[in-house]
């Protein structure tokens, strides 16, 4: 049977109601991050620890990616993949996060929320590009040479040379951030590289 609209709370009883919950919610989220930020800091945390194991059984099996097989080995296969790989990424990137963490002053409820706003605060910034119509109205105006400009010009930067681990770091942040599988990824990676080799080279031209 339905209820009668005079049993309902009234406006005053909901809106107090409201404000409780809303403060409750704002003492969880704080929780929530003072938690994060001592989780992120201390290096006896679960996380920092298993992101350690990791990494020291890749050395020892001498392999970049921890399978099915190897996690059933070393008793860690019932942990989450996901909070598997976020571990690793703090264990190998705690100096910096811990310095960006300390510069942003941003606080997190979660150790996957502070390593995406990380990924994404140093991620590799690019030149914008010039427009189409830009590009057509610089050629169309006549060009001035400054008599200095031989001594002015700017060297050309130089990017810094990655190497085999920061390259397949980088991509593990990425693929965490777009919420792909290490499965997935290693299966997609074999496949294009199966595809790439395969694939005809160009003749070269004299």
């Amino acid at each position: 049977m339905a209820k009668s609209k005079s049993s309902l709370p009234t406006q005053a009883e909901l809106k107090i109601q409201g404000k409780s919950l809303a403060s409750l919610d704002a003492k969880e989220m704080k929780a929530l991050k003072a938690q994060t930020t001592k989780v992120v800091h201390d290096k006896d945390s679960l996380d920092y620890q298993l992101g350690q194991l990791q990494v020291n059984i890749l050395k020892l099996e001498n392999v970049k990616i921890i399978s099915k097989e190897l996690a059933k080995k070393y008793g860690i296969a019932s942990i989450e993949a996901r909070r598997r790989n976020e571990s690793k990424i703090l264990f190998l990137k705690y100096d910096e996060v811990i310095a960006w963490l300390k510069s942003t002053r941003k606080r997190y409820t979660s150790l996957s929320a502070l390593l995406k706003a990380f990924a994404k605060a140093n991620k590799p910034k690019t030149e914008n590009k010039p427009k189409a119509s830009d590009e057509t109205k610089s050629q169309d105006e006549p060009k001035v040479q400054d008599s200095d400009s031989s001594e002015t010009k700017e060297e050309p930067k130089v990017q810094k040379k990655l190497t085999a681990s920061d390259v397949a770091l980088e991509a593990l942040l990425l693929i965490e951030i777009h919420g792909i599988s290490i499965q997935d990824f290693t299966r997609e990676f074999n496949s294009q590289y199966k595809e790439l080799v395969s694939s005809p080279k160009k003749d070269k031209v004299a």
